[in-house]
């Protein structure tokens, strides 16, 4: 581990006591940032560091879908699938990414509620909040990236 990020671990654990439980998910939320992804060795690293099991790390990482065991190759579109979001038309805009997935130049996956409801249906594209999408929106992002 490198000497910055074992700086900014002391850091996030001194920030919530240190208490390891409560630091594990900024901890992961940082090394999510830094390399896009969280590694085997990453969670080998953070278990030596909170003294936490790497099973424990590795099921908290795989209930939260916004962190990833993989290095992502696309940027990843995540379509809110809660109520307000169904209910303005985000079932018909997964079904139009479910059927051009090979011509889209980005992933997509489905994700509860992220806190646009006023703005449904919306999104996230590598975090950055889309509100109001449409098929046609969605067909203007692809062209952009």
């Amino acid at each position: 581990m490198s000497d910055s990020i074992k700086e900014k671990f002391k850091e996030i654990l001194e920030y919530y006591d240190n208490n390891p439980f409560l630091s594990l998910i900024p901890i992961l939320n940082f090394i999510q940032d830094e390399e896009g992804f969280i590694s085997k060795d990453k969670i080998k690293e953070i278990s030596k560091f909170l003294n936490i099991k790497e099973n424990l790390i590795y099921e908290t990482l795989t209930f939260y879908h916004f962190l990833s065991l993989e290095k992502k190759e696309k940027k990843t579109l995540y379509i809110c699938k809660n109520i307000s979001c169904l209910l303005e038309g985000a079932e018909e805009i997964l079904e139009y990414l479910r059927e051009n997935k090979d011509k889209l130049n980005f992933d997509f996956k489905e994700c509860e509620c992220i806190g646009l409801c006023d703005f449904a249906p919306a999104g996230l594209l590598d975090f950055k909040p889309l509100k109001n999408l449409s098929i046609e929106k969605i067909k203007e992002l692809n062209e952009k990236i």
